[in-house]
């Protein structure tokens, strides 16, 4: 009878010795929400949307359609890895008045391949991206197109937590261009902070704030947005918000290179 208690009492002191066996690996496809967010106030985030450039005298409105779409996703304990797509076309319309037309002034288009995981309250996104521009026929002032294509990768890391019912986010990253036409410097930088007050179901206010330098043109450019998600039209698949948004820098419109601008806009957003 002793024997055999000290045999049990031995065997549950291994086992508790033992370290737990890691949480099995999980693999899918599709069916899940995107990793990392593209931040709201970047002038360069794909997502569906129609603005309205409210600066006296403007007759212009922008309209993006784009997303980011998670593919491939992995889960390993608290790690979670995930592979996107990304594209986005950029749209700026000049609004005519005495008729229902809407002539083109420039259209920008983006598509690449995020590399995203998280771990905890921390996040980040690896993107190889190509973006390109091209002017259109509704130009007020005649100009000569120039060639601008470009490669780069962006690296963003970013840092989450709530706090009595308000959800933060604080971002970092760079970039660096691989190819480029015309020739620029190739690096660039960001940092941003998000903040997204949770308490009521179907309204939920956000300000987001992204501040930015281009080494294309050499600038520090400030992106903002004061808005409203509407949870109550949202779902686990898409996110809807409306929002006031300001840009203070260098004109990322690519066939207006190096132009300075100052906007305000109004208008409606939405995210797969």
């Amino acid at each position: 009878m002793t024997v055999a208690l000290v045999s049990a009492i031995a065997s549950l002191l291994v086992q508790a010795a033992e370290p737990p066996a890691p949480p099995p690996e999980r693999f899918n496809v599709l069916g899940e929400r995107t990793l990392f967010e593209p931040p709201l106030a970047h002038p360069r985030s794909p997502e569906f949307s129609l603005v309205v450039i409210l600066n006296p005298g403007s007759d212009r409105v922008t309209g993006v359609m784009g997303s980011r779409i998670p593919f491939l996703n992995l889960h390993q304990g608290d790690l979670h890895l995930q592979l996107g797509f990304d594209a986005g076309v950029w749209t700026d319309l000049r609004m005519v008045s005495n008729v229902f037309g809407f002539p083109l002034t420039a259209v920008d288009y983006l598509f690449g391949v995020p590399f995203m995981a998280r771990y905890g309250p921390f996040s980040a996104s690896l993107e190889l991206s190509h973006i390109s521009a091209h002017l259109g026929d509704g130009v007020l002032m005649p100009r000569d197109p120039i060639k601008y294509t470009r490669e780069f990768a962006r690296l963003v890391v970013a840092y989450a937590l709530t706090t009595h019912e308000l959800a933060l986010r604080f971002y970092a990253g760079g970039q660096l261009l691989l190819h480029t036409v015309p020739q620029v410097p190739p690096g660039a930088a960001e940092v941003g902070v998000e903040a997204r007050y949770e308490r009521w179901a179907a309204v939920q206010p956000y300000v987001a704030l992204t501040g930015l330098y281009h080494g294309d043109t050499g600038t520090f450019d400030v992106g903002s947005q004061l808005g409203v998600f509407l949870a109550s039209i949202s779902s686990r698949a898409f996110s809807f918000r409306f929002a006031l948004a300001g840009y203070w820098g260098s004109d990322r419109r690519g066939q207006f290179l190096g132009e300075s601008i100052g906007r305000i806009t109004a208008g409606i957003y939405g995210r797969y």
